[in-house]
Order: structure tokens, then C-alpha cells, then sequence
């Protein structure tokens, strides 16, 4: 019998988000709001019910789950499914995607028995979820949006938590097209409450109309419109994710170049030097990949709120979302390795590494954020020997203010 391991200790009302987040969908609470829709009903997630109440999370490896684990990379994902819908303390069910006899697992245990080709689709889904690298609305929508198996609207909305988080962000933001978004000409005393209310509305899941005076002055079709405020709402997240996540990515890098580890022999040196560089290199990579994105939607933005290029707003709010796949995994990267980071330091008490503890902690950061690329030589670059029995530590890079 394939057994799912029970975590009746574990309370999963600690993991509801209200919706899809970068490391948590939370499909039970999706479906406590749009379980009676048409749509819910109509284009699920998954076809097993219980499956499609689940909660799917980007979890870091534990030491004591490697030997069940059929991967080498530091996050894997997890999949929890309530012993009891109505009381999410009783705990659940856990099972990774990654793990050895995972479809065994989930067959015998959900298999629509009517139709067992429905378990197999809902296998295809869930390594297809697994292979993405963060669960934000945005990039769900950007690949399931037009897959074949699409999914319904319901599941890309911003979750209620972190769209009360960004009001205050993004009303600062957009002051400047206040008087365009209610017909107004020029600015006045009211805008401070009119771009709270504004920001309210951007972020709803709603369309109520009020934001027919932005469509005239950006001159787009109503579908055109739809389609831009779904790519405007998906940059003014990221944007408000990268400030959220900058200071901890400070915090990384300072900590990593910092770190001594000793005990290290000539070869673990040269390899642990290297491997340091790597992850500071490309970090720094990722995050200046999110920059230069915000930077154009800073320029395309001041320029529209100056009435001097409503055509280059519009077209960079239409493309948005064909940047969302790209966005969305550096962001999930840059913001993941300070929390696996903290895991593992919060357990070292010594104040530095040993060299054996460093190597397998390194290659997973290395693993995390190396994009795939090959030199002209087809080969990695030659790497530099040192003599000293303390890893030295590179410059640190500090990410530029979001």
C-alpha cells in the first residue's frame, strides 16, 4: 500500500493565504469563495475535488527528507491535503511531488475512479506546477491563462492580505494619473483619498467600470484595457514584492561574503571560493534583470503621467504580461534564498562553517540561482587557486533601491 505521510501536528491553518502567493497556493481558500461559481466548477485546477482544495507549497529540503527526495535542488514542492475541509487543525496528508512512488501515492489515494484518465491529467498538472519556480497569481495566469487545459480567472487574483499590504504603495505610485482615471484636469486637494480609492480599484478583482475615463485617455478597446490593467496590476505587484524583498537580500549577500568556514582543504577552497562568487554573481544578475524592467515601466509611467506618451504606456502595459514568466522566477529566487539562508544559519550557533557543511549549503544556492548558460568554449571559467585555509570573501554586492 502507497502510505501519504499524515502530519496530524501540523495546523494548516498557518499556511492558508486566501489565494495564490510565490510559495503558497492555496487552493482550499479558493475554493471556499468561487467553490459555487460556474467557473470553478468549469476550468479547475485539478478534476479530483479534494485535490483541487489542496495547498501546494515551494518547500526547502529538510536534512531528514533527502532520502526520500529524487532531487538535488534546495526547494521542492509539497503538497498538503486537509484530513478534515472544516477544520484545518486536524492536519493533513503530505506528499511531495518529487518523492519516490509519488504517483502510486496520489493514484491510490485520488484516482477518479470513473475515469482514471482524469488522475493522470491531474499527475501531468501537478509536475507542471512543479516545474514552475513561484505560485504568484501573475505567473499562473501567464502559463495556464491559454494552456490547454486552461484555468479559470478565480485563480489569479491578488490574495486580500497582500493587496491591503500594497494600497499604500501603489496610491503613492499613481498619483499622477488621479486626474486622468476621474476626468479631471488638473490635480486637486482630493487626490491623496481619490488615489487611495483608485489603488483600491486597480487592485479589485472587479470591473465596475469606474476606470473608464484612464481607458479613453490611454485610447484602448475595452479588451485592450482589460488586458492592460491585468498587465499594469501584475508590475505594480512585482514592484511592491522587490521593496519588500530588498532589504533581506542585503542582509544575504553581507552574510554570505561575510561567512568564514574553516577547515578547508586546497581543493574544497578553490571549490568553495568559487561556488561563493557564483551565488553573489548571480544574484546580483537576477536582480538587476528585475531593475531594468522597472526602470522602463519608470520611464513609459513619468512620461504618460506628464501627457507625453500615452501610445508607449499602452504598449508596455499590453506586453507586461509576456514578461511575467521571466519576472516572476528571478523574484522568486531573490526572495527565497534569504529564508533558506536563515533556516540553516539560524542552526549554525559556532558563528562559522565547516568546510563540510558549506559544500553541499553552497551547490544548493548555486543550484538555486544559476541560470543556464554555456561560454564560448563550452566550458565553465577557469577558476583561481588560493593557499589560505580560510575561504576568502568577495565583494558584496547590494542590490539598488526597487
Amino acid at each position: 500500500m502507497h502510505q501519504l505521510r499524515q502530519t496530524a501536528r501540523a495546523d494548516l491553518r498557518r499556511v492558508v493565504k486566501g489565494g495564490a502567493t510565490t510559495r503558497i497556493l492555496d487552493l482550499h481558500s479558493i475554493a471556499r469563495k468561487y467553490g459555487q461559481t460556474d467557473e470553478h466548477g468549469e476550468e479547475p485546477f485539478f478534476h479530483n475535488s479534494r485535490l483541487n482544495r489542496c495547498f501546494i507549497i515551494k518547500h526547502t529540503v529538510r536534512a531528514h527528507e533527502r532520502s526520500y527526495v529524487m532531487s538535488n535542488q534546495p526547494v521542492v514542492t509539497k503538497i498538503l491535503i486537509p484530513l478534515a475541509e472544516e477544520d484545518l487543525a486536524l492536519g493533513g496528508h503530505a506528499v511531495f511531488v518529487e518523492e519516490i512512488g509519488f504517483a502510486n501515492k496520489i493514484r491510490s489515494h485520488f484516482e477518479i475512479a470513473d475515469d482514471p484518465h482524469l488522475t493522470d491529467l491531474d499527475l501531468l498538472r501537478l509536475r507542471e506546477l512543479a516545474s514552475i519556480p513561484s505560485f504568484d497569481p501573475f505567473l499562473l495566469s501567464e502559463r495556464f491563462r491559454n494552456h490547454p487545459r486552461p484555468v479559470a480567472e478565480c485563480y489569479f487574483d491578488i490574495t486580500e492580505d497582500e493587496s491591503r499590504r500594497m494600497i499604500d504603495s501603489v496610491a503613492g505610485q499613481i498619483l499622477g494619473v488621479v486626474a486622468l482615471a476621474f476626468g479631471d484636469e488638473k490635480k486637486s486637494a482630493k487626490d491623496d483619498a481619490r488615489a487611495m480609492n483608485f489603488a483600491r480599484q486597480l487592485l479589485s478583482s472587479e470591473d465596475n467600470g469606474k476606470l473608464e475615463f484612464l481607458r479613453l485617455s490611454l485610447d484602448m478597446s475595452p479588451s485592450e484595457f482589460k488586458s492592460g490593467i491585468f498587465g499594469w496590476k501584475g508590475i505594480l505587484y512585482y514592484r511592491w514584492c522587490m521593496t519588500e524583498t530588498l532589504n533581506a537580500v542585503k542582509d544575504f549577500l553581507r552574510q554570505i561574503s561575510d561567512l568564514t568556514i574553516v577547515n578547508a582543504n586546497q581543493t574544497e577552497m578553490v571549490e568553495l571560493e568559487h561556488m561563493r562568487r557564483t551565488i553573489i554573481a548571480e544574484t546580483r544578475a537576477r536582480w538587476s534583470n528585475l531593475t531594468m524592467i522597472m526602470q522602463e515601466y519608470e520611464t513609459v509611467f513619468a512620461r504618460f503621467c506628464a501627457g507625453e506618451d500615452a501610445r508607449g504606456f499602452q504598449d508596455f502595459l499590453l506586453k507586461a504580461p509576456n514578461l511575467f514568466y521571466d519576472i516572476g522566477s528571478d523574484l522568486s529566487v531573490v526572495s527565497h534564498i534569504p529564508g533558506y539562508w536563515r533556516y540553516w544559519d539560524d542552526q549554525n550557533t559556532k558563528g562559522y562553517f565547516q568546510a563540510r557543511e558549506a559544500m553541499p549549503l553552497f551547490a544548493s544556492f548555486v543550484a538555486s540561482v544559476t541560470r543556464e548558460r554555456i561560454t564560448e568554449s563550452g566550458q565553465d571559467a577557469p577558476r583561481t587557486h588560493r593557499s589560505t585555509s580560510v575561504i576568502p570573501r568577495p565583494e558584496v554586492f547590494v542590490p539598488p533601491a526597487a
